[in-house]
C-alpha cells in the first residue's frame, strides 16, 4: 500500500506545479566568480549555506566578497521577494529582503533560487513549505530520514499547495508570531542566565566570611 499523502480531487486539481508559479534556478558556480581580488572586476557578496542562519535570517558576517569574472552574470544576483534554498545537507529556506537585496548578492553554487513569478505567491509562505520537516515529506523531497541533495529540476516538478492570499498570510503570520514567541524566550532566559550569574558572584565575594 502507498504510503504517499492522498489528497482530496479537488485539492489536486488544484494544486500546481512550482515551476508554474516561480523561475528555479541553480546558484553561480566557481566560473563566474574568485574569491581572490581581480583588477577592475566589479565585486559581490557570496551567498553561502552558512549565511542562512538558524533563525531563518541572512547572516551578514557570513556574506564572503568576492570579484566577478563575467559581465553576463546579472541573472545570478538575487533580487527582493527571492527564495533563497540550500541544496545540499539540512535544507533551509531564506526570503530575501529590500534591505539587503541592494547588496549585489550572488548565491553559490550549493544554493537555489526560487523566484515567484505567479503575484499571488507569497515568498514567505513558500519558504516555509521548505522549513517544515513535515511540508519536505509531503512533497516527496524526504526519503526517512535521509535529506537528499536538491536540483532545480527536482523543485520545478514539485506539485505545491494551492492556498488563497488569505490563508498565505495566515501561514506568515504564524511563523512570525512563531519567531517571536522563540525570540522572547530566548532573551528572557538569556536575561535570567546574567540575573543569576551576578548573585552568584554577589554571593561568592560579598557574602563570604571575612
Amino acid at each position: 500500500m502507498s504510503s504517499e499523502p492522498r489528497q482530496s480531487p479537488t485539492r489536486q486539481q488544484r494544486d500546481q506545479k512550482l515551476s508554474d508559479l516561480a523561475d528555479i534556478f541553480m546558484g553561480a558556480t566557481l566560473s563566474h566568480y574568485s574569491k581572490s581580488p581581480l583588477e577592475d572586476a566589479p565585486k559581490a557578496k557570496l551567498i553561502t549555506a552558512n549565511a542562512i542562519a538558524e533563525q531563518l535570517d541572512l547572516l551578514s558576517d557570513e556574506l564572503l566578497p568576492v570579484w566577478l569574472k563575467k559581465s553576463d552574470i546579472s541573472r545570478f544576483i538575487v533580487c527582493a521577494g527571492d527564495v533563497v534554498l540550500s541544496a545540499r545537507g539540512r535544507i533551509r529556506a531564506v526570503v530575501i529582503g529590500p534591505q539587503v537585496a541592494n547588496q549585489q548578492l550572488l548565491p553559490g553554487a550549493n544554493l537555489v533560487v526560487i523566484r515567484p513569478r505567479e503575484p499571488g505567491l507569497n515568498s514567505c509562505f513558500l519558504a516555509e513549505l521548505f522549513n517544515s520537516g513535515e511540508s519536505l515529506r509531503q512533497m516527496g523531497l524526504v526519503v526517512g530520514s535521509r535529506i537528499p541533495s536538491l536540483r532545480a529540476s527536482d523543485l520545478k516538478r514539485l506539485t505545491v499547495p494551492s492556498l488563497s492570499k488569505t490563508q498565505q498570510q495566515a501561514v506568515v503570520e504564524l511563523a512570525r508570531a512563531r519567531t517571536d514567541a522563540v525570540d522572547a524566550t530566548m532573551a528572557l532566559a538569556e536575561q535570567q542566565y546574567k540575573t543569576a550569574s551576578q548573585l552568584i558572584f554577589d554571593l561568592i565575594w560579598d557574602g563570604s566570611d571575612t
